[in-house]
């Protein structure tokens, strides 16, 4: 470990990849790439500090020719070019970051295609953004007026908030995608929120996206509130004013109903408020892949 230290203090421009120095570069993906070279328009080369081959390495490359030539993918930057979804778009670019694109889940013409956001970094990526939502009454949780706003337009006879199907363009844009399309773009969903844990759900008996009641194989992907780690839903249930995810009780309800109930975001899957408080601009965000 000596001469790593060594090496960082004399070449800090270098983060030498040789295992038999540090264990911890066992660890890298060797499929990964990493940017160490960009020019300006003037034509001067600037390296990265956090490229991980010295510069003197970089330059007997480039002399010798020993590097490869990357054309910038047009899929999903126009109409003309959507993806098929988010999913789509980060298997033939698995550099593609996290941002707006257009899809055309149909595949068939371009004409109906349309922008929409995409998380390529969360649990693997490929998550197409369909829904946005924040709170009526967030400050007064659990009282009847409280609800999430807006709704999709999915079976729920007993919700009264306003009903969206305008696609989302940020995780605090609050719309949401015609619930018709959710299922063309993917059955597994990821549900990341500021109030409560964020988790990936794929379906059993239920679905979301079909709205059927039965069970779920849920894993937590991020831990966001201190209480009850670990526990996640196992199962959906439709109600009428919006469906809930179960635990040992409530642990999402996209309660639609500003007469009734509250809606639960319980990271301890018991139905009561253990939802994170005092957040700025509650919110939570539902994903298609």
């Amino acid at each position: 470990m000596k001469q790593v230290k060594k090496m960082f203090r004399f070449t800090p421009l270098c983060l030498v990849l040789v295992s038999v120095f540090s264990s911890a570069t066992r660890a890298l993906d060797k499929n990964i790439r990493y940017k160490v070279l960009e020019m300006d328009p003037k034509g001067n080369l600037y390296l990265h500090r956090t490229a991980l081959l010295c510069k003197n390495d970089i330059i007997k490359r480039l002399v010798s020719g020993k590097y490869h030539l990357v054309e910038s993918s047009p899929i999903g930057l126009s109409k003309d070019s959507s993806a098929l979804n988010c999913k789509h778009l980060k298997t033939k670019v698995p550099s593609a970051t996290s941002g707006v694109y257009w899809i055309d889940p149909d595949a068939g013409s371009h004409s109906n295609a349309f922008q929409a956001y995409c998380d390529q970094q969360t649990d693997g990526g490929g998550w197409t953004l369909v829904w946005s939502y924040t709170f009526t009454a967030y400050s007064s949780f659990t009282s009847s007026a409280n609800a999430v706003t807006p709704r999709p337009a999915w079976t729920a006879r007993g919700a009264n908030t306003r009903v969206s199907a305008t696609v989302p363009l940020s995780e605090t844009h609050y719309e949401a995608m015609n619930f018709a399309l959710w299922r063309s773009i993917g059955k597994e969903f990821l549900i990341k929120s500021n109030i409560n844990n964020w988790i990936a759900c794929k379906d059993g008996s239920g679905s979301l996206v079909m709205q059927k009641a039965g069970s779920l194989y849920c894993k937590l992907v991020k831990q966001v509130s201190k209480q009850c780690a670990g526990a996640v839903p196992k199962s959906i249930v439709m109600d009428s004013s919006g469906p809930y995810l179960n635990s040992a009780n409530l642990y999402y309800f996209f309660d639609g109903n500003t007469g009734g109930n509250w809606p639960t975001h319980d990271p301890c899957g018991k139905n009561q408020v253990n939802q994170v408080k005092g957040v700025v601009n509650p919110h939570g965000n539902i994903f298609v892949r």
